[in-house]
Order: structure tokens, then sequence, then C-alpha cells
């Protein structure tokens, strides 16, 4: 059985309620999301804090759990990835 929070996730992500990936795991834990994808602990970590790491395939398992079109989670993907790439710049 689903998680009734990707139900969740799926209205905020519709509302735009939603600002980057990251905002996701606050709903849901990171814990879930790997055990229901089948995809390692650590390598989601990886893939989720560092956006531009995620792959085509990760991108649509992602949108087909919240039920949202994949263009949703690539949106949300580079919306984090340009808050990093901001804070990487601040710091030189």
């Amino acid at each position: 059985m689903k998680d009734p929070r990707y139900k969740a996730i799926k209205s905020l992500i519709d509302t735009k309620s939603i600002q980057g990936l990251q905002d996701i795991f606050e709903v849901i834990p990171i814990t879930i999301v790997k055990t229901d994808l089948g995809v390692h602990y650590n390598t989601l970590r990886r893939r989720i804090d560092k956006s531009e790491l995620l792959t085509l395939k990760d991108i649509i398992s992602l949108a087909e759990l919240f039920e949202v079109e994949p263009v949703e989670i690539f949106k949300l993907s580079v919306i984090d990835y340009n808050k990093r790439k901001k804070r990487n710049v601040k710091k030189r």
C-alpha cells in the first residue's frame, strides 16, 4: 500500500507550495521513498543533495511515485541546483 503522504506531496507540487526537491523530504522521510523506489539510501540522498546527479530514470520514478508529470520533478531539481550554486558563489 502506498504511503498517504504521496498524495499530500502531489497536492503541494500541484499548488506550487513546494519550493524545491529537498522540500519533499520535509513531508515524507527519504527512507520511505528509497524503499518504494528500490534505491539504496546513500544513493538517493546523494542524488537529492546534488540534483545534477539525478538520472532521467530517477526523475520519472519520482514522478510516478508522486503521481505528477516528470517535468515537475525536473523543475524542482533545477531550483535546488540553482540554490546550491548561488550558495557556492557567495562562499568564494
